[in-house]
């Protein structure tokens, strides 16, 4: 085989895959760059995002309408107020976490400088 007909196969399987991308829809890539082609091929996703989402007021809305109950001038929110008596329950089984100061790496500190 003479180096001119390898050459020819070459541009030929080049312009074979050429017209294929074209026929199947395909992008023709023959030095396989990256090209973030798979992200354009991706639908937009914008406004699917934008309806899955609350708007900035309309989460306020519900915050305010069913986390807090307005009592006189304070606000309450039942969630935190659970979560303030979990956290009594568990201190008053002393699984609670300790006070500042007196955790495992200051009683380390306290030991060292005895």
């Amino acid at each position: 085989m003479s180096a001119k007909s390898v050459v020819t196969q070459a541009m030929r399987k080049l312009q074979v895959a050429e017209i294929s991308a074209k026929i199947f829809g395909n992008s023709f890539n023959p030095t396989g760059t990256r090209t973030g082609n798979y992200i354009l091929r991706q639908g937009f996703r914008g406004e699917n995002m934008v309806r899955y989402y609350p708007s900035k007021q309309e989460l306020n809305n519900i915050k305010v309408s069913k986390l807090s109950i307005q009592l006189g001038e304070k606000l309450y929110d039942p969630e935190e107020l659970d979560r303030l008596n979990v956290l009594d329950r568990r201190r008053a089984r002393g699984k609670g976490a300790p006070k500042k100061g007196q955790g495992k790496r200051a009683l380390l500190a306290k030991k060292k400088k005895k």
